[in-house]
């Protein structure tokens, strides 16, 4: 989440750094990959496309595509820990 509002708050400046652009998405890349986010994973690789040219609205576009599906994935983990206490409470005593 942090990685993505940075992001945001990159591309929200008058003159966007695109080359910290590239090095947060990269992160975001990474660290999507090492949790198994395939999706948020996937939107980093765009993401990656379409700021090639440089265009902030390409840019503003992708980032949009990025935070929906980190939300997606986030909904999933917190239903998925939710479900992880409720068989504990319900495990053996």
């Amino acid at each position: 989440k942090r990685i993505l509002n940075d992001i945001a708050g990159l591309l929200n400046q008058p003159v966007v750094d695109y080359d910290i652009v590239d090095v947060l998405v990269r992160q975001l890349k990474g660290c999507s990959y090492s949790v198994g986010a395939k999706k948020v994973n996937l939107s980093c690789m765009q993401f990656r496309r379409f700021y090639e040219p440089r265009s902030k609205e390409r840019c503003l576009m992708a980032l949009a595509l990025a935070w929906n599906e980190f939300c997606e994935v986030r909904s999933k983990f917190e239903a998925m820990m939710q479900l992880e206490e409720q068989i504990a409470a319900y495990g053996p005593n």
